[in-house]
């Protein structure tokens, strides 16, 4: 059973969410997500991309490395992503560190609505942040502190009570900004942590729109071929199966040729604004597979395509797709189409055409 909490530094100027389950404890952001989303204005509430990939290791930094075992283990910044696994699995500010802190480059400036934290566990030791402070910056130099609104008062947000348990602060109102910090306060033992940022695009239409959560059904997908595994219809790789972060054997889509005329659909069944894509490899029986750049195009009645434009080079626009099997990678479409139909047209991939993904958008009543 999920149970929700509410705390308060300042009764009702933010909430935070202590989730728990009766056997374990929550394995991915995912599992919170509609909880939270009940509470972030707007449903600006999606993850960033510590936990996904889509934040870079280049874009974490922070003001110190904790270096173990002689300096042969260190717990890196690019560490800190949300239920990161492994025997180091986190970030730890070095012991020495008097103000740490960790940050996070979105490259460029983004609403955040909220962060998710979690410690992890050290030679066995659990270790985490008990309160943090958050600040924000245009530019990387010139910091702001998130205050009590109206006043000079640093909030200080309460963080974790254990190794392992997500816990979430709101940010109310959003912060507006490219760079974010989280300042470590108090600690248990060293000050070592996992994180996700959430919220969305400044426009705010950038929500996930309905690959993963099944929103969008079977029929409103469709490929220019497919692929079967031994030429066995259960290990079929139907575009059904593109969804972000789908499990299993057959957990994707596939195409039957490789070549740089097949293409993945979405119908959205009327006119949409898209804003983005994001898109993910899979594995057959141990082989990795992904799609390393592609074009998009997209039609109104699904006949006529026009295929989205580099407006500086004025030519077809080639975006950056996935470099492995399992990192999401995400593209933002500027200015976005507005369009019923969309089309991914895979341009370069390693082993066979293999996709997962996500559309990013707003309906045209949002």
């Amino acid at each position: 059973m999920i149970e929700q909490s509410v705390h308060g530094l300042r009764q009702g100027f933010f909430k935070m969410f202590h989730i728990q389950t009766r056997r374990a404890l929550v394995k991915s952001i995912h599992d919170i997500h509609n909880i939270w989303a009940c509470t972030a204005p707007n449903q600006c509430s999606g993850p960033l991309g510590m936990e996904g990939g889509i934040i870079s290791n280049q874009q974490i930094t922070a003001s110190s490395t904790h270096r173990a075992l002689f300096g042969l283990q260190k717990w890196y910044p690019y560490f800190a992503r949300l239920n990161k696994k492994g025997l180091v699995n986190a970030w730890t500010a070095a012991e020495n560190d008097r103000w740490p802190w960790i940050q996070i480059n979105l490259q460029r400036r983004m609403r955040v609505t909220g962060v998710i934290t979690q410690g992890a566990k050290r030679i066995g030791s659990p270790e985490y942040v008990k309160s943090y402070k958050v600040a924000y910056s245009n530019d990387g130099k010139a910091w702001r502190t998130y205050k009590v609104k109206g006043t000079d008062e640093d909030i200080i947000f309460r963080g974790n009570i254990d190794n392992n348990t997500p816990f979430a602060n709101s940010f109310t109102p959003p912060i507006e900004a490219q760079f974010v910090r989280i300042y470590p306060q108090v600690c248990r033992r060293h000050c070592t942590l996992r994180m996700e940022l959430l919220g969305c695009e400044l426009t705010g239409c950038s929500e996930p729109m309905g690959m993963k959560s099944g929103h969008i059904q079977d029929y409103q997908i469709t490929a220019s071929s497919i692929f079967r595994t031994l030429n066995m219809d259960m290990f079929t790789w139907e575009p059904g199966k593109a969804r972000l972060d789908k499990q299993g054997k057959v957990n994707a889509w596939t195409s039957g040729h490789s070549d740089q005329s097949q293409w993945l659909q979405v119908d959205m069944l009327r006119p949409t604004k898209v804003t983005g894509i994001i898109t993910q490899g899979a594995k057959d029986f141990g082989h990795v597979q992904f799609v390393g750049s592609y074009k998009v195009a997209y039609s109104n009645e699904g006949e006529r395509w026009l295929i989205y434009q580099d407006e500086k080079q004025k030519k077809d626009k080639v975006f950056q797709g996935n470099f492995d099997n399992d990192t999401h990678r995400k593209n933002v479409i500027d200015p976005p189409i507005y369009a019923r139909f969309i089309r991914i047209l895979p341009w370069s991939w390693y082993g066979r055409i293999t996709l997962r993904a996500e559309l990013l958008g707003c309906t045209e009543e949002d």
